[in-house]
């Protein structure tokens, strides 16, 4: 194991200082460090002394009587102070080369197993007195230490590509390794299986990840390609590839480069096929319910509604019974005929628009945003529950704050919110006996940049102790309540990229309040029931019309 280990430029440049430092203070024109690598021996490093015959990287064979050979094999230190006059030594390979003189050490690996030797070699006979003998060993305990930790790295490097290579083969998530350029390296099972691909694919080059990306996708993977470029890794991020067979799958896709150069690394892909679909499926659920709480509240409203509609058809019966009168004069009184016909015209229209509003309020359809007049939807609304009002002697005010920039969103969503709000305030001013019953619905431009409305009436209040729950699902404090018309409320203005939230009134009643963005910007949902009142700390006389 550790023969296939390594070693850092770094360490050998370090190695390469001590060689040099030992030749010099040893005064030897050859100082090395020898590495196996059976069936040869290799100088690893060299001492860039003058006289030098060794070269960094030279090959020697094995068993050919070598001084570091018997060095490894007795795993012991040697001293031949002149082989010329040793028997045993004086044929060996590297009186060749003049060295006639040689101490060594054997260097280890933690294991054990046998590295190399590290030594020094003289042209002339030499004793290496005990000192050099010290400190040469001393230098082979430091390159012994360096081996400890580089086998440590190696084998915590080790583990830790087990680790990967277990989550990668897991196929829990789709993982790749990309080149800047658009190639795919590798890629686990799970992506491969998500786009349709076999592995014959990934090898033959057909695998691209800019192949694979649509086109209106390309300018966010072109922010991502900057952004590794940049930081080297890219924050998780939604986007689309193409399967095999065309289609498209929806991933969330999370990038790092591998280095500092930063031309490759590993991409994490997640397919949102099924939670899209989950929440595709919540969204109809939740259009749904909503549509029902709608045809609810509107069938709530069916008095009022007919009291509307049957106001402008009795006048409608009325003028053309005096149309009818006035053309039956002699002669025939064509002018106050066509006042007549004109208000017939008028009250059909008001009809129809009251009409036309319950018709999109109960009508099922999908949401559709636009930029509106929010003071128009509430106006729309209120236009609808006149007749409530009246009912329950309820006195209203207004207070819509001129120019108000458009918010883009669903009209109908918009309303049924209001009209949520404004029956809530109508019902909880219906249990006073003799005290006034006042609601005031108006509209201000907040400081954050959206459009604020706000809904205050005069009625029982709230219950402080449970305004944390207010808009909680199937939380009601009526008797017949569902519980459900303010939260579904407030997931249409969290929808909407804005807020619900509602404070107690001075000196009674409740104050509902919400907000929307006036662009199309993407804001984190949130809601509160316990915040200040930003209407009251923000309304100008000046810019708001009483009484519309």
């Amino acid at each position: 194991m550790p023969h296939g280990v390594q070693v850092p430029s770094e360490i050998v440049e370090k190695w390469q200082e001590i060689v040099d430092l030992l030749a010099e203070i040893m005064e030897v024109p050859s100082a090395l460090i020898m590495r196996v690598e059976p069936p040869n021996i290799e100088v690893f490093v060299s001492s860039e002394s003058k006289g030098n015959p060794y070269r960094p990287h030279e090959i020697a064979c094995l068993n050919t009587g070598l001084y570091c050979e018997t060095v490894m094999s007795t795993r012991k230190p040697l001293l031949v102070p002149d082989a010329l006059q040793d028997e045993e030594w004086k044929s060996n390979p590297d009186i060749k080369l003049g060295m006639v003189s040689y101490l060594g050490f054997p260097i280890s690996w933690p294991d054990g197993e046998i590295f190399g030797t590290m030594c020094v070699l003289d042209n002339k006979r030499n004793e290496y007195s005990e000192l050099y003998r010290k400190l040469l060993r001393q230098s082979r305990d430091v390159l012994q230490a360096d081996l400890r930790s580089l086998l440590a790295s190696h084998r915590e490097l080790e583990q830790r590509e087990t680790k990967i290579r277990r989550l990668v083969d897991a196929n829990i998530i789709g993982i790749i390794i990309w080149t800047l350029d658009g190639r795919v390296l590798e890629a686990n099972d799970a992506f491969l299986g998500m786009l349709g691909y076999e592995r014959a694919d990934l090898v033959s080059g057909r695998v691209r990840w800019t192949d694979l990306t649509p086109a209106e996708w390309r300018d966010s993977d072109a922010r991502a390609v900057n952004e590794v470029k940049t930081t080297g890794i890219v924050q998780p991020f939604e986007k689309e590839f193409f399967r095999k067979d065309g289609s498209r799958v929806p991933v969330l896709l999370g990038v790092a480069a591998f280095d500092d150069r930063r031309e490759q690394g590993v991409a994490f892909v997640l397919d949102l096929t099924d939670r899209k679909h989950a929440q595709e499926a919540l969204q109809n659920a939740q259009a749904e319910l909503a549509h029902v709480t709608r045809v609810t509240t509107v069938g709530a409203l069916t008095a009022a509604i007919a009291h509307e509609i049957n106001q402008p058809i009795a006048a409608t019966v009325a003028n053309a019974s005096a149309a009818m009168h006035w053309l039956a004069a002699q002669p025939p009184n064509l002018e106050e005929t066509r006042q007549a016909l004109g208000r017939i015209v008028r009250d059909g229209n008001r009809a129809a628009e009251v009409m036309g509003r319950i018709r999109a309020l109960v009508k099922k359809t999908p949401p559709r945003r636009e930029r509106l007049d929010i003071n128009q939807v509430v106006l729309e609304v209120i236009s609808l529950t006149q007749g409530e009002l009246q009912r329950n002697r309820v006195a209203l005010q207004t207070q819509l704050a001129r120019n108000l920039p458009a918010v883009p969103g669903d009209r109908v969503q918009l309303q049924q919110i209001i009209l949520n709000l404004i029956l809530n305030a109508v019902e909880a001013m219906s249990e006073l006996a003799d005290s006034p019953r006042k609601l005031v619905v108006g509209s201000a431009a907040s400081n954050s940049h959206d459009v604020l409305v706000e809904v205050r009436d005069s009625g029982t209040g709230l219950n402080t102790a449970n305004l944390d729950r207010l808009f909680d699902s199937f939380y009601t404090t009526k008797p017949n309540g569902m519980g459900m018309g303010l939260a579904i409320s407030r997931s249409i203005a969290e929808a909407h990229g804005g807020r619900l939230w509602a404070t107690p009134n001075e000196p009674r009643g409740a104050v509902f309040c919400f907000t929307l963005p006036t662009d199309d910007r993407d804001m984190p949902a949130s809601s509160s029931s316990a915040i200040p009142d930003p209407l009251g700390q923000r309304r100008d006389p000046e810019r708001l019309l009483q009484e519309h």
